[in-house]
């Protein structure tokens, strides 16, 4: 049965892949920077959130950042102890994290 993507998991998906190249492509430093909180913290962080049923919108804004920040964190740390850090390689590890999270929101909502 194929069904329709929700608009805002369709959304989160594409934002994650054109900020992700946007970043390692390269910007004037202020708007690089905005990228790249952008693809290393809120974007994971919104599409884990949207995954658990919190529907109260500060504890969701809350969960946005903690999820994105500790997503950041492991894959970090992970990469460091692999000594395979990388900027780059960071960058692109938190946008398949995005897009696999909203691969499994878009399975969620066919589901139900």
């Amino acid at each position: 049965m194929i069904t329709a993507i929700n608009r805002p998991t369709a959304v989160l998906g594409v934002a994650a892949v054109v900020l992700s190249l946007v970043t390692l492509i390269g910007l004037p430093t202020p708007l690089q920077a905005v990228a790249a909180i952008a693809v290393l913290i809120l974007l994971p962080g919104q599409a884990l959130a949207r995954l658990t049923p919190v529907t109260d919108f500060a504890l969701s804004a809350l969960l946005v950042l903690a999820l994105g920040l500790a997503a950041l964190t492991a894959v970090s740390t992970a990469m460091f102890y692999l000594a395979v850090w990388s900027w780059q390689a960071c960058v692109v590890a938190m946008g398949v994290i995005t897009i696999l999270a909203c691969v499994a929101r878009a399975r969620q909502e066919a589901v139900s």
